[in-house]
């Protein structure tokens, strides 16, 4: 907004100050990462105990496994004190690890809470400026990555202060000469940390960048896909879709390369550390200046203090896009808000001096507009004059972008709106309604004739039963007290006793209440007592050329109508056939080698890191009583490589699995694209609020984020388990069957656990997570009608209790998440403590083998318990996706082609049919090149419908439609759609330029020449639009074609089908949102253009339709219409007689 807009005065209610917008005022230079965000100190401080409290645990663990294996060495074991001590230690230990993991998660919820009702409130208010698909993921994928930050950095970041001075005074005590050499070489671990991780952070956000613009790139798809599919350009965008995939893909590998190579430069540095340690431990221990005790209490606790460090650095680069996400929020929600030129006035309304300029126009659309609006006032002007700019204005819906001076004296919280392109929120009507304030919503929907779909989901209404659905929600604000009642366009798309309701209804309401209008169609017109004439800077018709308008009427004597039946030519039946299997064959996105060598190198890496453990302390104790190093060089080489081997098999393993996994869910990804593709006219729940967002960014990240945390370790970790009791049974036979038991029991009982908790709590929270989705995607592309109608108050509202159910789930998770690894590590850690006591007979290096293999076997233990946990959200995703995986309910496509020039299209008695709804049935018709077929018929009696079974995007139920003679079932539908284009209502403009929406009428290798984009736009009367724009062709026109007007958007897509070279155009309502003399100038250079193809049209305006049309009638009752299109009956009309009998019957109670 202009900084003019501060002359209109402060807003009429302050609204709510978002605490970041104070904390960004605040000169301060920018904090470093990593940050808290809104975390209460006491959250850090109870982490900050409880690592301390596991740092302690491992203390009293690690003294009785060296007092115990120093007593055997001395042949003196005190098992009480051993048996004590390492019992509390491993109980302390467990405690703590399940305490800190409930207390992280808590933070992370509460977190996301937080954030998450902060930014919808934002959305709310229309101060978001971001595409909708990045907002939806920003707002729900975005914020749960920062699961990762809170639930492992953080952990991490509290566990890196306390643990090394809890470990290190330890130690200190022990051994100061170990002591010193901790100190000088953990400074190493941060210092490389943050060398790397200053590499990883640029490439990160451009990772995240990446995944908004494919999220963006899906939400636009989806919107747009009923155009795509009629223009036959679904493939081609499954193209694009893959390569922003492969994008995506190839930023995120190289964000991956970089912070495993981080993790294994870490893992290199802190193996080696703990080398230097043990070299100095095992020459000491030769030397006799150090005792056994003390060396085995020294090595089981240096590396701790490594490994902490080196889990920051870990956990910090798996939770970069958290981070990333956690600071695109903050940037939202330290905007300013926007600007609203309106502020409270006493009736009537006033404009002053109302100045706007749409962002990326030379001119205003509209300039020092005054007014005095009161009764019903229709704001009138041609097409593109800013009407609806204006209507906008005073229901608080502009642009963010745009800029505005003047002022409107109007009382924001008492307007009623019902706009031009209506969206929706709740997910059926009678909820909207309710949202809106209506006592009774039924009977708000019977007012307006939509009774019937009072429980259907808003997808699968028609843009008329949209519309109508619209203006009852503003009539239900007004009928709660509104007393301004703003619509544009409120009978388009309607049929006559529809529109009739609307008008009734308006009229009713009329005595109490101020209403302004925008109306091409004269009845709607009659109501006003007076106009406000708009001027134009932009569109108008091209010429003189004046068409008398009214409504197409469709009433009682509806039917269909036929033409003679005249048999094809015998040349032109297409009957080449040819099976294009192969170009069918969708990827099966199944485990393969990848993932086995996932498996194998896990499974190495663990192996390692045991044997890592084993030999370093087979080691210490064989040093203790050797003394000649030459015998202990093998092993000191041992355990270079098992250390170096540890670290670079977890980097392959890492590697290998993610790019397994991006693969898999990338060709996952097509495949849904496709089957939404597939099922989008047949099943329009496919294509509201979020679901493509859900089911193609949501549910397929969970899936990515998923398989490689869930397939790897729990086959690692069983394989452990399988070592670990081998290598038990060659060392120490007589505790094989104690370990065998002991820790299949701990994995079986852990992974149980956290299994069961999942499942009763997972499933909620899969459900939720994704209602929460398809809500968010709702509040973003409805902000506007929300805001108009002043129930952004209350849609958070609802977000925010859907988010606190989220809460709920994830919280009951949280308690049982953890339980599954404190077994393991109660369990290792007692084994470790039992052993020596089990074993005080036997040699105390074979004994030490197996206590610290136990010890390390907590690694896998615990990864294979985190796996179990997150196994029932894998199932739980996959059985999501698994219905739209399963091939589209139709029989096997046709694989014939038509001839090069379609050159008759035939119905024979055809239904159509939505689950057990029958939409129509028993509908013949006929039309031939260089004809016209007028579809007519009430409001959503299924004349858009006939048109997705035309094109094929929807079988029949019954009956035949016929092309050439042939069955539409027996053609290829590749090759089908390939001869026809579809415009339909609404037409989706998509977020490019004037350009970009014009060419994807055509293929790429028959791209339109500059010369023929211009010329369709001069047909379509768009070239003065044209002339003015300073990008020209290379324009944006904003998402969903914002920066258009209605009438603009409309004709934007009708040049885009004629563009193509289809011989089969099927238009559905072209010249709606038209004024008449530019609509029937549109309508003759559109006949004009199409005299060598055969035209399927659908409107309610009677003067699209000529005395040659042939008419099909969709309805009730369709008798007595004839082939020829005559027969029509003739409309009513609302006169100022009807509107002054409904005002002197009075407002209904």
């Amino acid at each position: 907004m202009s900084g003019h807009a501060a002359l209109a005065g402060p807003a009429p209610a302050a609204p709510e100050v978002d605490p970041w917008v104070i904390e960004a005022a605040r000169p301060a230079p920018p904090a470093p990462r990593p940050e808290l965000g809104p975390v209460r100190p006491a959250a850090v401080l109870a982490l900050g105990l409880l690592a301390a409290a596991r740092a302690l645990g491992l203390v009293l663990v690690a003294g009785a496994v060296a007092a115990g294996i120093a007593g055997i060495a001395r042949g003196d074991v005190d098992a009480r004190e051993v048996l004590l001590l390492g019992g509390a230690g491993a109980i302390l230990r467990a405690g703590a690890a399940w305490g800190s993991d409930v207390v992280a998660r808590r933070i992370a919820i509460a977190v996301k809470q937080t954030l998450r009702a902060r930014l919808w409130r934002r959305i709310a208010n229309g101060d978001a400026r971001e595409a909708e698909g990045g907002l939806v993921v920003l707002a729900t994928d975005g914020l749960d990555a920062l699961d990762d930050y809170y639930v492992k950095s953080l952990p991490a970041l509290v566990s890196a202060v306390v643990v090394p001075a809890v470990v290190g005074l330890r130690i200190l005590g022990a051994d100061w000469v170990s002591a010193l050499v901790v100190v000088v070489t953990v400074p190493l671990v941060p210092f490389f940390m943050a060398l790397i991780g200053r590499h990883t952070q640029a490439r990160t956000d451009r990772a995240l960048a990446a995944l908004s613009r494919l999220a963006d790139h899906l939400t636009e798809l989806a919107r747009g896909l009923p155009v795509l599919v009629g223009l036959g350009r679904v493939e081609e965008q499954a193209a694009a879709l893959a390569g922003i995939q492969r994008e995506y893909r190839e930023r995120t590998r190289e964000t991956l390369r970089w912070a495993f190579l981080s993790a294994l430069a870490l893992e290199l540095i802190a193996t080696l550390s703990v080398a230097i340690v043990a070299v100095f431990l095992g020459l000491r221990l030769m030397q006799g200046t150090v005792g056994l005790e003390t060396a085995l209490l020294v090595l089981v606790l240096a590396p701790e203090c490594y490994s902490v460090l080196r889990d920051i650095g870990a956990a910090f680069h798996s939770s970069q896009d958290g981070l990333g996400a956690l600071t695109r929020v903050k940037d939202v929600l330290a905007r300013p808000a926007r600007a609203d030129v309106r502020r409270r006035g006493d009736a009537p309304v006033a404009v002053r001096g109302l100045w706007v300029r749409h962002a990326g126009r030379v001119r205003p659309t509209l300039e020092g507009v005054e007014a005095r609006l009161s009764g019903i006032t229709a704001v009138t002007g041609p097409s593109g004059s800013g009407k609806s700019t204006l209507l906008a204005a005073l229901a608080g819906a502009l642009p963010a972008d745009a800029e505005v001076t003047g002022s409107i004296d109007i009382d924001p919280e008492r307007v009623a709106w019902a706009p031009q392109a209506p969206r929706a929120f709740a997910a059926t009507p009678r909820e909207e309604l309710a949202l809106a304030g209506a006592s009774d919503p039924r009977a708000a929907l019977a007012e307006l004739g939509l009774e019937h779909v009072a429980d259907a989901r808003i997808a699968e209404l028609s843009p008329g039963e949209l519309r109508r659905l619209a203006v009852a929600r503003a009539l239900a604000r007004v009928d709660r007290g509104a007393d301004v009642l703003v619509l544009d366009e409120p009978t388009a798309h309607l049929d006559q006793a529809a529109a009739d309701r609307v008008r009734a209804a308006i009229l009713a309401r009329a005595a109490r209440t101020t209403v302004v209008l925008a109306t091409h169609e004269p009845e709607t017109l009659a109501l006003a007592d007076a106009t406000l004439p708009i001027g134009s800077h932009g569109l108008g018709p091209r010429d003189a050329r004046p068409a008398a308008e009214s409504a197409f009427v469709e009433r009682g004597d509806r039917s269909v109508a036929s033409s003679p039946s005249s048999a094809p030519p015998a040349d032109a039946r297409p009957l080449p056939r040819g099976h294009d299997d192969a170009a069918r064959a969708k990827p099966s996105p199944g485990p393969g080698p990848a993932w086995l060598l996932g498996v194998v190198l896990a499974f190495v890496a663990a192996g390692m890191g045991l044997a890592l453990s084993a030999v370093s302390g087979w080691l210490i104790v064989r040093a203790s009583v050797e003394e000649h190093i030459m015998y202990l060089l093998v092993a000191i080489v041992g355990v270079r490589f098992f250390g170096i081997g540890r670290a670079v098999a977890r980097y392959a393993e890492r590697l290998a699995t993610h790019e397994a996994a991006f693969r898999m869910v990338d060709a996952l990804r097509l495949r849904l694209w496709r089957s939404i593709a597939a099922r989008g006219a047949g099943s329009r729940r496919l294509l509201e609020g979020g679901a493509p967002v859900d089911y193609l960014v949501t549910q397929v990240g969970e899936l990515r984020d998923l398989l490689p945390r869930v397939i790897p370790p729990l086959a690692a970790g069983a394989l452990a388990i399988a070592g670990i009791v081998t290598t038990t049974a060659l060392v120490l036979p007589p505790v094989t069957v104690l370990v065998l038991v002991a820790l299949v029991a701990a994995a079986l009982t852990g992974a149980g656990l956290a299994a069961a908790g999942a499942r009763r709590g997972q499933r909620a929270r899969v459900r939720e997570r994704s209602g929460l989705v398809r809500a968010t995607a709702a509040l973003v592309a409805a902000a506007d009608d929300l805001r108009g109608n002043g129930l952004s108050g209350r849609a958070v509202a609802r977000l925010e209790a859907a988010g606190e159910r989220l809460s709920r789930a994830e919280r009951r998770v949280a308690w049982e998440a953890g339980l599954g690894s404190a077994v393991v590590v109660l369990a290792t850690a007692a084994l470790a403590v039992v052993v020596p006591v089990l074993s005080p007979s036997a040699p105390a290096e074979l004994v030490c083998v197996i206590a610290l293999l136990l010890l390390a076997a907590l690694e896998p233990l615990a990864e294979l318990v985190a796996a179990a946990h997150r196994a029932p959200a894998l199932r739980e995703t996959r059985a999501r996706l698994e219905p739209l995986l399963a091939d589209p309910p139709a029989g096997r496509p046709g694989t014939a082609h038509p001839c090069e020039a379609v050159w008759e299209l035939r119905l024979d008695r055809v239904a159509a049919r939505y689950g057990d709804r029958t939409v129509f049935d028993g509908i013949s018709g006929a039309v031939r090149t260089g004809e016209w077929l007028v579809v007519s018929g009430p409001s959503g009696s299924g004349k858009s419908t006939l048109l997705s079974l035309v094109m094929g995007a929807l079988p029949a139920a019954s009956g035949t439609v016929r092309v050439d003679g042939v069955p539409l079932s027996e053609l290829d539908p590749a090759a089908w759609r390939a001869h026809v284009a579809w415009c339909p209502q609404d037409a989706y403009v998509f977020d490019s330029t004037l350009r970009g929406n014009l060419m994807l009428a055509r293929p790429r290798h028959d791209a339109p020449s500059e010369q023929e984009l211009r010329s369709v736009l001069a047909r379509v009367g768009l070239r003065p639009l044209l002339e003015q724009l300073p990008g020209g062709l290379d324009t944006r026109v904003g998402a969903g074609g914002s920066a258009l007007s209605g009438g603009e958007r409309q004709r934007l897509a009708v040049a885009r089908a004629l563009l193509t070279r289809a011989d089969v155009i099927l238009l559905d309502e072209p010249t709606a949102h038209l004024d008449a003399p530019t609509a029937a100038a549109m309508m003759s250079d559109i006949r004009a253009a199409t005299d060598d193809r055969i035209v399927v049209l659908v409107s309610h305006r009677r003067a699209d339709v000529t005395p040659q049309d042939r008419v099909v009638r969709l309805g009730p009752d369709r008798a007595g219409a004839r082939a020829d299109g005559e027969g029509q009956s003739e409309e009513p009309k609302t006169s100022f007689a009807m509107r002054n009998a409904v005002l002197a019957a009075g407002t209904p109670e």
